[in-house]
């Protein structure tokens, strides 16, 4: 683990993690229900439109439109992002096939706390918010797999057509 990340694990309270563990465990809750009662469209149809409607107010904020010629260019660019907001050690993006990429949080702040409360079913929160802003920047449908959580991070699926 990075200098600065131990710093900022040091620096946060305990009770971060459990009320980002609780916060997790609202959103896989709700995922499933969503799910189960829509269908996977539900991220298409709902919840990805959402989210991009909220990335348009990012630059309120003083943080620029994440950019790239190709899925690959942007998700470098979109790790550097991760990175320096210090949410996560690292972040990689594997592409296995022209439609099917991995995408990889290592180490990230929440995992440890969030995981064990939340338990290991659902799709990690930032593999949703990358999965909508591929669709919004890129122009590509992403299809989100149902995450790997682990203890430090996640690993999850991206089919992206």
């Amino acid at each position: 683990m990075g200098f600065k990340r131990k710093m900022m694990k040091t620096m946060m309270p305990t009770e971060f993690g459990a009320i980002s563990g609780l916060f997790h465990a609202g959103i896989f809750s709700l995922q499933s229900r969503a799910i189960e009662t829509f269908g996977r469209s539900v991220f298409k149809e709902t919840i990805f439109p959402n989210i991009k409607k909220a990335i348009d107010k990012m630059p309120d904020l003083g943080i620029d439109p994440v950019a790239g010629d190709d899925v690959e260019s942007f998700m470098r660019r979109f790790i550097e992002v991760l990175k320096s907001s210090m949410l996560v050690e690292n972040a990689f993006l594997r592409k296995k096939s022209e439609k099917e990429y991995i995408f990889t949080l290592v180490d990230c702040f929440m995992a440890s706390s969030a995981h064990r409360i939340a338990g290991s079913n659902g799709i990690c929160p930032m593999a949703m918010v990358t999965a909508a802003m591929v669709e919004k920047y890129m122009g590509k449908t992403v299809n989100p797999e149902i995450s790997e959580l682990t203890p430090v991070g996640s690993i999850t699926k991206l089919n992206i057509e």
